[in-house]
């Protein structure tokens, strides 16, 4: 369906299954709580599509190089049915809260409406582990190896296809840790990476410019991942997993505004959002103005 300029649809996803030691499934309340949904109808016309709901099967953490896969697979089907309805409604889809091993479920969600997606994954780390290299067993650091057809094939070929989007088609961006195993698989990869040292080097709209100009020639739409711990914490501190050297406030606003306002977006979502680390609601309040900030601009632009 036909979408109409930057009409919103929102879900929130009150679930943390890809990771460990979080509250990470209390992050979406918290965000709308802080009045994002208020603040981006001021904005835009929005569309309200809830929390995320999905039966989940008991956890299983039986094998520690693959933590809670079954849990991963359900909830990764739940937001693929729901991000096709959000799609089929003419809105772009805008995923708030919920961990980064969803990344499988929302690209093939966008894909009944984008034929060859493109993924910008803004993230202090690469994700690129397999059960082979990873140190945790975090399906949330694998998801973007197993989006690109890495990994078990259960989580890979869910949807009865892999890779989800081909190596070619993936930018890392903002990335600042990478374990020695995973750094290596990148550099074998056709995955293109902007590290923190060049987006500083060269300037964040340059290299967001030169990564949407790379995306284009390859794809018809682009999703924009953002883990949240891709700032420094001086700017957000309820982070996951926070790494030292994030971007500023600048920085992430004149990324996230060259992918909005270049209208090839076909999906966005901010996530990692450890409400425990924010007793009194204001990085939420933060993390609420950082987006209604780029998104403002984004649609007087079009």
């Amino acid at each position: 369906m036909k979408r109409s300029a930057l009409k919103f649809g929102i879900v929130s996803v009150p679930y943390n299954v890809g990771s460990k030691g979080l509250s990470i499934e209390k992050g979406s309340e918290a965000l709308r709580k802080a009045g994002i949904i208020a603040a981006l109808r001021h904005l835009s016309e929005v569309e309200d599509f809830g929390d995320l709901k999905a039966s989940l099967p008991a956890p299983d953490c039986s094998d520690p190089k693959l933590l809670n896969s079954n849990q991963v697979e359900t909830l990764c089907r739940a937001m693929a049915d729901k991000l096709k309805e959000v799609v089929a409604a003419g809105c772009l889809p805008l995923v708030i809260g919920g961990d980064c091993s969803l990344a499988m479920g929302v690209v093939e969600g966008l894909r009944s409406s984008t034929r060859q997606i493109g993924m910008v994954y803004m993230d202090a780390h690469g994700d690129f582990n397999t059960p082979e290299t990873t140190p945790s067993g975090i399906i949330g650091g694998m998801d973007v190896a197993i989006v690109a057809g890495r990994g078990p094939k259960r989580l890979a070929a869910m949807f009865g296809y892999s890779p989800l989007v081909p190596e070619e088609n993936i930018v890392l961006y903002g990335v600042r840790d990478l374990d020695r195993l995973e750094a290596e698989a990148l550099a074998a990869s056709k995955v293109r990476v902007y590290s923190r040292s060049q987006i500083r080097a060269q300037g964040a709209e340059n290299v967001a410019g030169e990564a949407l100009r790379y995306l284009e020639s390859k794809c018809d739409g682009v999703y924009l991942h953002v883990d949240l711990d891709v700032l420094d914490v001086s700017v957000f501190s309820a982070q996951g997993l926070s790494v030292p050297d994030g971007l500023s406030k600048e920085e992430f606003q004149r990324t996230v505004r060259v992918f909005v306002a270049s209208g090839k977006l076909c999906g966005l979502a901010f996530m990692v959002f450890d409400a425990a680390k924010d007793a009194d609601g204001s990085q939420a309040e933060k993390i609420v103005g950082l987006i209604t900030g780029v998104l403002k601009q984004s649609v007087q632009e079009q």
